[in-house]
């Protein structure tokens, strides 16, 4: 087996003379700057497989470093060396700074790619978010549109007053509008203009007014500053949602809705 014969270049740095294979030699010869340096490459190269998919890793694996494919890959072989085989002498290669510059390249390589999956993997999820958003948007204008003029009506005069209550410090939201309508339709039918004129109320001569069947006094009491009016239909039912609040702490203890609930029927309150 022919010898590699090391020395010294000018500035200090170890060369190596490699003979020319035999004729019909196949294999490959192994030059090494250090024993344990190529290792240590192979080992990095396996580690930025690892994470960006570089062939460089499997060949890593293999467990030599050739002057030829090693030295191009690392830009310490002229071209012609390449591409004829031949070597007659491999001159040091800043192993360090050139390793360092291929995995910093490895690194933006792989970040661009995450990067690239992040977008898509997020745009996705906006899209079927969006879409989600859309089609639930859609059910819920196609269940209003089912329902009676009257009952939109009704229930736009609610979320109406919700909003002012809720702006005005009482803990309530659109998820009430449902108990709200139950109590308006059962008092007064949904007319704003309604007056009763036969109960115990009525004969103490404070009949109950309006959506939501105030007496004077609790509408006075309940009423909000600029809400004033007992038969403007927001005024009415921010004044009977503060009542119920104020004398039931809310829609739970209210006895019609208890009553409903019960199965023993409406209860007026």
């Amino acid at each position: 087996m022919a010898r590699h014969v090391r020395h010294k270049n000018k500035r200090g740095q170890t060369t190596f003379q490699v003979p020319p294979p035999p004729p019909g030699y196949k294999g490959a010869h192994r030059a090494e700057a250090e024993r344990v340096l190529p290792r240590r490459i192979a080992g990095v190269a396996v580690a930025v497989g690892i994470v960006s998919g570089a062939g460089a890793a499997a060949h890593a694996m293999t467990g030599t470093f050739s002057p030829v494919a090693g030295g191009a890959d690392l830009g310490g072989v002229p071209d012609e060396t390449v591409r004829t085989g031949k070597v007659d002498t491999v001159h040091a290669v800043d192993l360090g700074s050139e390793t360092a510059r291929i995995i910093r390249q490895e690194q933006l390589t792989a970040l661009h790619t995450f990067n690239q999956a992040s977008g898509i993997a997020q745009d996705g999820y906006a899209a079927r978010k969006a879409a989600e958003e859309k089609a639930a948007q859609e059910a819920r204008d196609a269940e209003e549109a089912r329902k009676p003029p009257k009952q939109r009506q009704v229930e736009g005069w609610i979320r109406e007053a919700i909003g002012v209550l809720a702006a005005n410090g009482t803990a309530i939201d659109e998820s009430s509008v449902d108990e709200i309508y139950t109590i308006i339709i059962k008092e007064s039918n949904g007319n704003p203009n309604a007056v009763n004129t036969w109960d115990s109320n009525a004969a103490r001569g404070t009949p109950s007014k309006g959506l939501m069947q105030c007496i004077d006094p609790t509408f006075q009491t309940y009423k909000l500053a600029g809400y004033d009016d007992i038969y403007a239909p927001v005024d009415n039912i921010i004044a009977g949602v503060r009542y119920t609040y104020a004398r039931y702490g809310g829609f739970g203890n209210h006895p019609g809705l208890v009553g409903i609930n019960a199965g023993t029927g409406y209860v007026g309150y």
